[in-house]
């Protein structure tokens, strides 16, 4: 009977020995299944942005346009010397990716840079630094009251009137309606990733 047990015992922890890579396999496999690289935060249950902004030239825009448009949005200043010249550039190369996709180039993607700091990101320095990288490339100015609520339900943590202009450097993957399809942290920094996101979304909407 001893032994009868101990053989079980032992088949048991072989058996279990095995299937539990099997079974972590295979819910890696159902997690990332039609495509999904699951890189990025799943930002859909923030409710859908919407705001109004001002370009360099003080006209008036709505965000989110009428047009079938993906937008990576970053809120930032150009003078920052930490997280945000790290995201310009990922923006920078993003849209040189996206130019050479055969799949993204003739699909509409925007880059929305959103300035904390209107004051010293005068109209001048952001058309230098970003409008005229492209025409995908928009820099924007927010009245207070629409920046600050923006801030809160991405929870930038802007600060107003700041003199450290605090806040946390988040990229954003936003839809046409809006929502926010995906959020990288200061920490996510592949584009490659980024991009098969962004063709995930892209090809199951």
């Amino acid at each position: 009977m001893q032994k009868r047990q101990m053989l079980w015992a032992v088949g048991f922890i072989i058996t279990t020995v095995l299937l539990v890579p099997l079974l972590m396999v295979i819910s890696q496999q159902i997690a990332g299944r039609d495509g999904n690289p699951q890189y990025g935060i799943n930002g859909e249950r923030l409710m859908p942005l919407s705001f109004e902004w001002q370009d360099v030239a003080e006209n008036v825009h709505s965000f989110p346009t009428q047009k079938a448009q993906y937008t990576y949005l970053f809120a930032g200043f150009l003078s920052c010397s930490e997280i945000c010249p790290i995201r310009i550039q990922q923006l920078y190369q993003l849209e040189t990716a996206i130019t050479k996709d055969n799949d993204l180039s003739n699909i509409d993607i925007a880059f929305m840079f959103i300035t904390i700091d209107p004051e010293n990101d005068t109209f001048a320095i952001r058309q230098q630094m970003i409008d005229e990288r492209s025409p995908r490339f928009k820099s924007a100015a927010l009245q207070e009251p629409d920046l600050l609520s923006l801030s809160g339900r991405l929870s930038e943590n802007i600060q107003s009137h700041s003199p450290t202009n605090n806040h946390v450097g988040n990229l954003y993957l936003i839809k046409p309606n809006g929502v926010v399809a995906r959020i990288y942290t200061a920490k996510q920094l592949s584009t490659d990733k980024m991009l098969a996101e962004l063709k995930y979304d892209i090809e199951s909407s």
